[in-house]
């Protein structure tokens, strides 16, 4: 007789509830991870992401247009919100540097990355751009296989809770940033809603983790005092669904 694999954790006991989240245990709960990297963090304070510029939103959904630049036919997961803020995703398959429509239209993209399923990694960079690929809305460098942007947007019916922030740099010591975490509301209302100094490392654990509202769009800026440097930034907390009544 074959003895049955039951694991003790299945039903949540003896685990912490971090992991009892990660692994879908808890109803309405899920983790969120938003990381972002650029090796050329400037004076200029910006999003830390792939393009050292601002990050521009799309004034409505739209279809947007993945590209490469070299002949890749790799299969790419796009995710992110529609003209709701509800959650949508899709599977492009490249066709190298000629642009190949999305089949859904989206107003936020919240992450970009080569599928598990993908017979090969891109050899160049990807990107996500409008029809006039005259705005950039996520990019994968080459050798990465996913987004590096810390810039996240709030589904509807949910609230992130941020429990942590954490940021590494390039520099000696002899230098500092200046990072800012700033939201922007539906209506357009910008807050800076923490904002502090570091030269290598800035680790902050929230005892009390800080609530953000459904579609509120969450970008972490950087600025180097002097000259350039490397930044990393990771973030890391819940998102729950709202309650909706008894």
């Amino acid at each position: 007789m074959t003895t049955p694999y039951i694991s003790q954790t299945q039903y949540g006991k003896f685990e912490e509830f971090n992991l009892q989240v990660a692994r879908g245990q808890i109803q309405g709960h899920s983790t969120v991870n938003i990381y972002g990297y650029q090796s050329a963090i400037s004076t200029t304070s910006v999003p830390v992401w792939e393009n050292v510029t601002a990050y521009t939103y799309p004034a409505s959904a739209i279809n947007m247009y993945v590209s490469g630049t070299n002949g890749d036919t790799c299969r790419i997961t796009v995710s992110g919100l529609n003209s709701l803020y509800q959650p949508i995703s899709e599977v492009v398959v490249m066709n190298g540097a000629t642009p190949v429509a999305t089949t859904k239209q989206y107003l936020r993209i919240n992450s970009m990355f080569v599928s598990p399923d993908s017979l090969s990694n891109p050899a160049g960079i990807v990107y996500l751009k409008n029809l006039a690929a005259t705005v950039t809305y996520a990019r994968i460098n080459a050798g990465i296989g996913r987004t590096q942007m810390a810039i996240y947007t709030v589904p509807a019916g949910h609230t992130f809770f941020l429990q942590r922030v954490a940021l590494y740099t390039s520099l000696n010591g002899n230098d500092y940033v200046t990072y800012q975490n700033r939201t922007i509301s539906p209506t357009g209302v910008v807050q800076v809603t923490q904002q502090a100094p570091l030269a290598t490392l800035y680790d902050a654990l929230r005892i009390m983790p800080r609530p953000f509202l459904e579609k509120t769009d969450i970008q972490l800026f950087c600025a180097v005092k002097n000259g350039t440097g490397a930044v990393a930034v990771a973030q890391e907390g819940y998102l729950i669904k709202n309650d909706t009544g008894y």
